[in-house]
């Protein structure tokens, strides 16, 4: 089971196979008498099993593990447009913060001060900061009301 377990700290999905084969060794060592004190035998079944079990399976057990792939600096899909309130002043020479989704996020501006509470409409994403614009692009407002989008 530890085997199985730690796929989650090892990446491409090698390792559960691995505790698949030993678990399907204790069911047999379980299952046919004597095997228990073959212990060469044992090791034999479990490379079998381990090497079987990852060459048949891993193609399709994979696709439930597979998470998505983006590209550094790609762009965001469906946050682009979105609308977020500034919760720390931004500048064009220094960034600030605004609340998105339930958290706060650094925030960056091309050439505006953008002050706390505004509504700002997200552009894009670089890693971890959002690029942003004053106002509801989307409504056509430019006011600074405090909505936010879930």
């Amino acid at each position: 089971m530890l085997l199985i377990l730690s796929e989650f700290a090892v990446p491409q999905f090698v390792v559960f196979f691995f505790g698949l084969g030993a678990l399907l060794n204790a069911v047999l060592v379980a299952v046919v008498p004597g095997l228990g004190a073959r212990l060469p035998l044992q090791l034999v079944i479990w490379a079998i099993t381990s090497g079987v079990s990852l060459g048949l399976l891993r193609r399709y057990a994979a696709r439930w593990f597979r998470g998505e792939n983006r590209k550094p600096g790609s762009s965001i899909g469906d946050e682009a447009g979105m609308t977020a309130v500034v919760t720390e002043e931004i500048t064009a020479g220094r960034p600030g913060r605004i609340r998105f989704r339930g958290t706060t996020w650094q925030a960056r501006t091309f050439d505006e001060t953008i002050a706390v509470g505004t509504t700002v409409t997200i552009l894009e994403k670089e890693s971890l900061a959002y690029i942003v614009t004053a106002g509801d692009l989307l409504s056509g407002e430019t006011d600074t009301s405090s909505k936010e989008e879930p």
